[in-house]
């Protein structure tokens, strides 16, 4: 039977032991007690390390939840963690790994989109649940059977960002990108939904996730007089983007993706991150939500968990592991652990309020999160509040 009910009527707990309680398992079928094995598979070094990082973290915190309720569906819980470099190959070899060697239930992780896309084309040869936690439209435009997607997708992230430079009167912006799925995804759902407000990308320009300084870029960028600066990427090129164009003297808006959805960003940014607005999540602005706010409860437990295990501040790409990862634990509890039913319920859940928003899913649409599910958010001494 498909469940329907709200994640948010188990989310008014506190604390760990609370947590544990919530995610207490269902009384067990009869012949359970293997491990539930889970893979999570994240960038936790090389160039997307501010995001891999918390969500290998992240893993790491349920890992100690589940187990201190007692394990899913009366079985105990196994989240096995790997490090892909940020490196597509290597997460492609971790992921064949994990599913022959290691035997998986589902897989989540590919911090990166290019990481990602090579994942999904396994997990679709493997017909293994694959829980993604990247962006790029791509990944579940077409629907992909095996494949679902934990963070807003780069379409609804670029919407998001059109109603901001919309609304602050902006008829002209350059566009500078990471040159890869990401990227170049980003720029198509900004040309895509400026068009129809009047708006045109005067200027496009690439870089590479490894570049150290894109002054070059900026100043081909300057000289088509933009009414504003669109950076698609994630620290720590989103950080040199937005330091090089404030050190060139230019004064106008700078709007980001919602890869800087991190305190790395204003970090390595530093006074360059006053100012910047970007699409997200609601994470980073709990507690300014209101009270009525569907998510707020579970957002607030989440990021004060997070923080008390690992001593930083929880960040949206923590978040998108925690979405990927309740979300399989959702449908262990419920249909048990077979990835053929997992895939089934994961398709058809409905209501299931995360960390991302609140997702309805379907068999056309593997991500399930809509414009609503994000705010502008705008740094403004060195944190975040949201813009009006």
């Amino acid at each position: 039977m498909r469940m329907t009910r709200r994640w948010m009527s188990r989310a008014a707990f506190a604390g760990l032991a609370a947590a544990a309680a919530m995610l207490a398992p269902a009384a067990p079928v009869a012949g359970q007690g293997a491990a539930v094995k889970i893979a999570a598979i994240f960038a936790v070094t090389g160039p997307a390390s501010s995001l891999g990082k918390p969500e290998q973290d992240t893993a790491r915190l349920l890992q100690t939840q589940w187990t201190a309720a007692g394990g899913l569906a009366g079985r105990p819980v196994q989240i096995i963690t790997y490090d892909t470099e940020t490196d597509p190959t290597k997460a492609v070899l971790l992921i064949k790994k994990a599913v022959t060697e290691d035997n998986v239930l589902a897989v989540v992780g590919g911090t990166t989109s290019p990481e990602s896309q090579a994942m999904a084309d396994y997990a679709m040869q493997a017909e293994v649940p694959f829980m993604s936690v990247a962006a790029s439209t791509t990944l579940t435009v077409p629907s992909r059977r095996w494949v679902f997607q934990m963070p807003q997708r780069n379409a609804l992230a670029a919407q998001k960002a059109i109603e901001y430079l919309a609304a602050t009167g902006v008829k002209t912006f350059a566009f500078l990108y990471r040159n890869d799925d990401f990227g170049q995804d980003g720029l198509v759902g900004m040309q895509t939904f400026a068009r129809p407000r009047g708006m045109a990308v005067v200027d496009a320009e690439p870089f590479a996730a490894t570049d150290t300084d894109l002054t070059a870029q900026i100043v081909r960028a300057r000289a088509k007089n933009p009414g504003a600066m669109v950076v698609w990427s994630t620290p720590p090129t989103a950080s040199i983007a937005a330091k090089n164009i404030r050190q060139l003297g230019m004064r106008m808006p700078i709007v980001e993706s919602h890869g800087i959805a991190n305190r790395a960003f204003i970090q390595l940014a530093g006074p360059a991150a006053e100012g910047v607005v970007f699409p997200s999540g609601r994470l980073l602005v709990a507690d300014q939500l209101p009270p009525g706010d569907a998510q707020k409860p579970l957002l607030q437990t989440y990021a004060r968990d997070f923080e008390a295990a690992n001593h930083y501040t929880a960040n949206t790409f923590g978040g998108h592991a925690f979405d990927g990862l309740t979300m399989l634990a959702d449908a262990v509890r419920h249909v048990g652990p077979d990835r053929a039913k997992i895939r089934d319920y994961v398709e058809h859940l409905r209501g299931f309020v995360g960390t991302g928003g609140v997702f309805n899913m379907s068999p056309d649409n593997h991500n399930g999160l809509a414009l609503s599910d994000m705010v502008l958010v705008v740094i403004k001494n060195g944190n975040w509040a949201i813009w009006k």
